[in-house]
């Protein structure tokens, strides 16, 4: 424990640290920006121009609508040859007032969407902050004078770890208390709240929540790559690789690989769970021609989860064992 209050203090002593948690509320204040723009209620003029093309298209249809219509479910019909649960909407097609007029934002829907990009953000700030916090110490060559006033490895490592951890918790939740309070305000004040009901606001709240443990995920990971490489730059360079090759490249090439990515984790993880589409082109036609098809797939929540928290499981550990056994010199 005093090991851990001591890294604590010096955790909370670099300045970079702070300039990071800056970064990271501005970021928050941007979330409720946006928020407030995309919220704002259309003006009367655009009202007014809705109506026009409403009232227009209210006569299109009067003249070709069962035309329309009849080619739709011509399309559909032969759509489903190939795809059976094929569905064009023809059903759907008359015009309706709703379609011309700007789009509505709600709690549940939209509300979380802007919140949710908070997330990388704090992956981000966190991780880095927790690689500064531990990798200035290897590069200034302090963590030799810290091993000689504590000699054993594993206290060392696990208070600099739990610093992180610990420390890390203040700047998330107040970035998060900024961007949910920007977005609250913003919807409240344009009259988008009126209609809540009980489950949006938890749909919002567990948002928050998934969020915020993310930030004890950023950390350790961050502590277990600076003890492992001992550098902020290499820290930095091996996760621009890592986004570059498999995130980016591969994670774009192979779509069966996309659940395997942690930006894919991640969003699967705050937004409880998400979606991915693979073409599968294995298909024979009727003419014994080869075809493709697009199947859709879902990643849940807690695969998610639990691929996130492996990863950071064996990085800690791979990080510990190799403190305990690599000269720090």
């Amino acid at each position: 424990m005093n090991l851990l209050r001591v890294e604590l203090s010096r955790f909370y002593a670099r300045v970079l640290l702070w300039c990071v948690s800056g970064g990271l509320i501005l970021v928050s204040l941007f979330v409720g920006f946006v928020a407030w723009n995309s919220s704002t209620p259309p003006s009367a003029a655009e009202v007014e121009q809705a109506r026009s093309y409403y009232d227009q298209a209210v006569k299109d249809w009067a003249e070709t609508g069962d035309q329309q219509i009849k080619d739709c479910e011509d399309s559909e019909a032969q759509a489903k040859q190939d795809d059976p649960t094929a569905d064009y909407g023809c059903d759907t097609m008359a015009p309706k007032l709703e379609y011309y007029l700007p789009y509505t934002p709600t709690l549940d829907s939209d509300g979380t969407r802007y919140l949710g990009q908070t997330s990388l953000a704090v992956v981000l700030a966190i991780g880095l902050m927790s690689v500064s916090f531990v990798a200035a110490e290897f590069s200034s060559g302090a963590i030799g004078n810290w091993l000689t006033f504590a000699p054993r490895r594993t206290p060392v490592f696990v208070s600099k770890l739990g610093a992180a951890l610990i420390g890390s918790l203040p700047a998330t939740i107040l970035a998060l208390a900024v961007a949910a309070g920007g977005v609250i305000l913003a919807f409240s004040a344009h009259g988008l709240l009126d209609a809540a009901t009980g489950e949006q606001w938890a749909t919002f709240r567990d948002t928050a929540l998934r969020i915020l443990v993310l930030a004890p995920i950023a950390a350790a990971s961050g502590v277990a790559l600076a003890f492992l490489l001992r550098h902020t730059a290499a820290v930095l360079g091996v996760v621009i690789g890592w986004a570059v090759l498999w995130e980016g490249l591969l994670g774009s090439l192979v779509q069966s690989l996309r659940p395997y990515t942690i930006v894919f984790d991640i969003a699967a993880w705050v937004e409880g769970g998400t979606t991915y589409y693979v073409n599968d082109c294995s298909v024979r036609n009727d003419d014994g021609t080869f075809g493709c098809r697009t199947i859709e797939h879902t990643l849940h929540m807690t695969q998610a989860g639990l691929q996130l928290g492996g990863l950071v499981v064996v990085l800690v550990v791979v990080a510990l064992l190799v403190f305990r056994r690599r000269d720090v010199a």
